[in-house]
């Protein structure tokens, strides 16, 4: 409990002026403004961590962690969501679902088999957490207490999820191959429907009615593409080619990232849809500043917004150097750029 009090008072000491809800070494201390950002690591090196930010302060906590459970987090970092008083992590890499308390501290873990197969990406509904994996399947998990409830079937090596009007959507990538989105009725827990889409679906966001799909085509003569599906008809329509995006109040932020492999030099455009008239707009939500034309040369790993105030974050990333965040208002003015002390930001958690 030594280490545990030390690395609390740190903790407070780098929220300080933000709500907490202790700052003892109760096994309930918790962070209750801030972000978690998830640093995937890289493939086959173990060195995934989660990084904490002070949007106030601006400080950093490298790997919260290593700090609150003396060991790694594991090979791979995917997914994060926030759901109810705790934080849940994917590692592929290392095949297990981690639960998390607001300080970090590992509370439950669940390691899948090799016939699971290793797990994607997450949402969370009624007291369940549904789980992508690589076996071609979806895992409903009692979020209590991580046990296994039950599995259904879906298309091969199903990415990205998203609950919208007590359906599950699931994109089927298909290692490039698949292209298909299964909706899963969560009552039933059963494919009541599979849509065809433009191959390689990976992302998924709803808004307005609508689930949003950014598919990563052939790598040849099919692009990168966002496309969209009427949840009630299931009619898609194809917008626009993008290669990235979130969601927040309705307008989906996107970026499309074009590399060069012969030079190695990459070029990307940020631009939204509004999801609520159905309209592009190809004007860049990020004010023109010497961070927003760095951002627009390099290749972009992740948007991310704030709920509570809007605030756009974007992540960096060359694999083999530590990744940088990029903090912008809602209105696209820069405020900070983040050093999350680790490889590959790519998911992000914001406390009230």
């Amino acid at each position: 409990m030594k280490f545990r009090s030390l690395f609390l008072a740190v903790l407070c000491t780098l929220f300080l002026g933000v709500s907490l809800t202790s700052c003892s070494d109760d096994d309930d201390d918790e962070v209750t403004t801030g972000v978690f950002i998830l640093n995937q690591g890289k493939s086959g090196n173990n060195n995934a961590g989660i990084s904490v930010y002070n949007p106030e302060t601006h400080a950093v906590t490298a790997d919260v962690y290593m700090a609150q459970n003396d060991k790694g987090l594991g090979d791979t970092g995917l997914d994060m969501i926030q759901y109810g008083n705790y934080v849940y992590v994917t590692v592929y890499g290392s095949s297990r679902l981690v639960k998390l308390d607001k300080a970090g501290v590992e509370v439950a873990s669940l390691t899948f088999s090799a016939e699971d197969g290793q797990p994607r990406y997450m949402a969370a509904e009624d007291g369940k957490l549904y789980v992508t994996l690589y076996s071609g399947k979806v895992v409903r998990i009692n979020a209590a207490d991580l046990k296994i409830e039950k599995y259904v079937q879906v298309g091969k090596n199903p990415e990205q999820i998203v609950e919208e009007d007590d359906k599950l959507f699931v994109a089927n990538s298909g290692w490039g191959k698949d292209n298909t989105v299964s909706v899963i009725d969560i009552r039933t827990f059963e494919v009541v429907k599979t849509v065809e889409v433009v191959v390689n679906p990976n992302y998924l966001q709803e808004a307005e009615g609508y689930v949003y799909v950014i598919s990563y085509g052939n790598l040849g003569n099919v692009p990168y593409t966002l496309s969209r599906i009427n949840t009630r008809t299931y009619a898609v329509e194809e917008i626009t080619t993008a290669t990235l995006m979130a969601e927040h109040d309705d307008v989906i932020y996107l970026a499309n990232s074009v590399t060069d492999w012969s030079t190695h030099t990459s070029t990307t455009t940020f631009f939204t849809y509004d999801a609520r008239r159905g309209v592009l707009n190809n004007t860049s939500f990020l004010q023109d500043s010497p961070e927003a034309r760095e951002l627009a040369t390099k290749s972009v790993c992740m948007i991310e917004i704030d709920p509570n105030n809007g605030d756009i974050y974007i992540g960096i990333s060359d694999y083999n150097n530590n990744g940088d965040v990029y903090r912008f208002t809602r209105t696209g003015e820069f405020v900070k750029e983040i050093t999350t002390g680790s490889l590959n930001p790519n998911n992000m958690v914001f406390f009230n």
